[in-house]
C-alpha cells in the first residue's frame, strides 16, 4: 500500500511541482502534463463535474481543487482514501502559507523548495503524526506483541483516524477492511460508535472499537485498534479480551 507521487498542477494541466516516492510507477512529466490537461478537459466539458478520482489498473489518482490549482496524488488502489484527503488537505494547507503569492508564477516555473519537499515527505509518510504519539503508540504496540506471544490474540492492527496505519500484523485483505471501516464511520459521522465485529468464512473472528484519547495529550488523535482471534474462541470471550486491552491502553494513554 503506496503513495507514488504528489503533483500540482495549473488547471490547465500544467505541472508546477511533482515529486515521487517509489520507483515502482515511471513516467516522463512530459507526458503527464498532457494527459492531466485532457482528462480535466474532458471532466469539465463533457460530464461537467470536477474530477475527483481516477483509477488506472491497480492505481489510483486523487484530485482536489483549490483555487486556480489542483492537487493530485497517485497511490495503490489499496491506499486509504482518507488517508490520501487528509495528506491532499494537509498539503494544500502548507503549499498556501509556502507560497501565499501562487497567482503570480508561470505556467512554465516549476517549484524547488527543500524545506517544502522535506514537509511533503513528512505528510506523506505520516511520521510527523506518528512522531507526536511516538512513545504511547510503542508502548500500545508491545501491549499487542505481548498478547500475540501468549497466543490471546493472532494479529492486531492501530490505524489512526486520519487513515494512518501505526501498526499492524493482520493479513492484507483484513487490514484493508478495517480500513474501509473507518472510512465509513467518517463519512456517515458515527466515529464514536461502538465495537464493530464480524466473522471470516474460516471462523477467525474480527474485532474493531475506537480508542478516545485524553485531552491531556496534545497533538495526539484518537485510533482505532483492531483484534483478530482464532476460530475457535466464544464471542463473549472475545469481546472480554477486546475490552481488556482497550481498558490497558487507555491505561498507558
Amino acid at each position: 500500500m503506496k503513495i507514488h507521487s504528489v503533483f500540482i498542477l495549473k488547471e490547465t494541466g500544467t505541472s508546477i511541482y511533482h515529486r515521487s516516492f517509489s520507483n515502482e510507477v515511471e513516467y516522463d512529466i512530459n507526458f503527464i502534463t498532457p494527459f492531466f490537461s485532457a482528462i480535466f478537459s474532458f471532466s469539465d466539458k463533457i460530464i461537467s463535474r470536477k474530477l475527483e478520482e481516477l483509477e488506472m489498473g491497480d492505481l489510483r489518482f486523487t484530485f482536489r481543487t483549490e483555487e486556480d490549482l489542483i492537487f493530485t496524488i497517485l497511490s495503490d488502489l489499496s491506499v486509504s482514501i482518507l488517508f490520501i484527503e487528509t495528506r491532499l488537505k494537509r498539503i494544500i494547507n502548507i503549499f498556501k502559507q509556502k507560497f501565499p503569492n501562487f497567482k503570480k508564477m508561470k505556467d512554465y516555473q516549476e517549484i524547488e523548495d527543500a524545506d517544502f519537499d522535506e514537509q511533503v515527505d513528512s505528510i506523506i509518510t505520516g511520521k510527523a503524526e506518528l512522531f507526536k504519539g511516538e512513545e504511547i503508540y510503542k508502548k500500545v504496540i508491545n501491549l499487542f506483541k505481548d498478547f500475540q506471544m501468549q497466543n490471546e490474540i493472532i494479529g492486531a492492527a492501530v490505524l489512526s483516524t486520519e487513515g494512518n496505519i501505526i501498526f499492524s500484523s493482520l493479513p492484507n485483505q483484513i487490514l484493508i477492511r478495517s480500513l474501509k471501516e473507518l472510512e465509513i464511520r467518517f463519512k456517515t459521522g458515527v466515529v464514536d460508535m461502538p465495537e464493530l465485529f464480524y466473522s471470516l468464512g474460516n471462523g477467525q473472528k474480527v474485532f474493531s472499537r475506537m480508542v478516545e484519547v485524553d485531552q491531556g495529550n496534545p497533538g495526539m488523535g484518537d485510533f482505532v485498534i483492531t483484534l483478530l482471534f482464532e476460530q475457535g474462541i466464544p464471542l463473549g470471550i472475545a469481546e472480554l479480551q477486546l475490552n481488556k486491552v482497550g481498558e490497558k491502553i487507555l491505561e498507558l494513554v
